[in-house]
């Protein structure tokens, strides 16, 4: 009876082929493991560990997670696309991609709404809030269809990016982890994440800057200021023109220096700021002036 217990425990805790494929909507990654879009097969390390719908989530979680950093305790063998929960252990998974799709219901990514056609194009390494984002494009995936479009999400997504100190206007929040942009606690909103693969054809997706050019070098403030309602904390500081004429860098500059010198914070005629985008404008509705944006992160004062 013992010989019999033994040999059965192998086969309960064996690996299993999950019958259903997941879906890969379209080219990503996670972390350095290449996903182009199509069908994937998941194999679990061990069926009495892990289900085939809990590895399919998990896969799924993976996927939508910002910077391909897993949550701990879980890792990825790159080499044989295998995730594991910690060093040696035999919970989990591998995906590995299948000639075409079977059974039904394995799960797919994006798990609702979806990915706009287009790419959005970061020129230049930014921040939203603690957010970092590289140079370069990135996919936009709505949360669900029919809430929100892509040229809204588009446009939100770039003036989020105009954004002085990167907290969101409400009742927008961040979701960190997973570079989410939510309407307060509904399914409103929109995900982003460095794409993968050649950009689409046509493009027009966005791009920040929407106008001008950002200027090469930073501007340092020496000491905490302000500017009017503008706070200004010491640090480096990022100048992007705007699109209109009569303006360079070297001009931007000198400007940016005179007005923190000013009395009070008070413009000279006819400039204007907009406090929520740091943006110095030259009258009301004209597009020459520029922006400016702390390089590092503007931290909340403790009330």
């Amino acid at each position: 009876m013992g010989l019999a217990l033994s040999s059965s425990a192998p086969a309960q805790g064996g690996s299993l082929r999950c019958p259903a494929t997941f879906q890969v909507l379209h080219n990503d990654r996670i972390g350095k493991l290449d996903l182009p879009a199509g069908p994937y097969t998941i194999t679990v390390l061990n069926r009495s560990r892990l289900s085939c719908a809990r590895a399919s989530d998990l896969f799924r979680q993976f996927l939508e997670d910002w910077d391909g950093r897993l949550p701990r305790p879980w890792r990825l063998n790159v080499g044989t696309a295998t995730f594991t929960r910690g060093p040696g252990s035999s919970t989990g998974f591998s995906v590995r991609r299948a000639s075409g799709p079977s059974g039904g219901g394995g799960g797919q990514h994006p798990a609702t709404g979806r990915s706009c056609p287009t790419f959005f194009r970061v020129l230049h390494n930014d921040r939203i809030g603690r957010l970092k984002l590289r140079a370069g494009n990135y996919r936009i995936t709505l949360l669900a269809v029919g809430n929100l479009s892509c040229g809204r999400a588009s446009r939100l997504f770039a003036r989020f990016l105009e954004d002085f100190d990167g907290r969101l206007p409400r009742p927008w929040r961040l979701i960190l982890s997973t570079a989410t942009f939510q309407r307060g606690s509904s399914t409103v909103g929109f995900r982003v994440k460095p794409a993968v693969g050649p950009p689409p054809s046509p493009s027009g997706g966005g791009k920040h800057p929407r106008n001008g050019n950002r200027c090469p070098g930073t501007f340092r403030v020496l000491h905490r200021d302000r500017i009017g309602r503008l706070r200004l904390p010491a640090g480096p500081y990022r100048i992007t023109l705007l699109s209109g004429r009569g303006l360079n860098c070297r001009g931007a500059s000198r400007n940016f220096r005179r007005f923190l010198q000013g009395a009070a914070g008070n413009l000279p005629r006819p400039w204007r700021l907009n406090v929520q985008t740091g943006t110095f404008t030259r009258g009301r509705g004209s597009r020459t002036g520029f922006r400016v944006k702390p390089v590092r992160l503007v931290r909340r004062r403790r009330r």
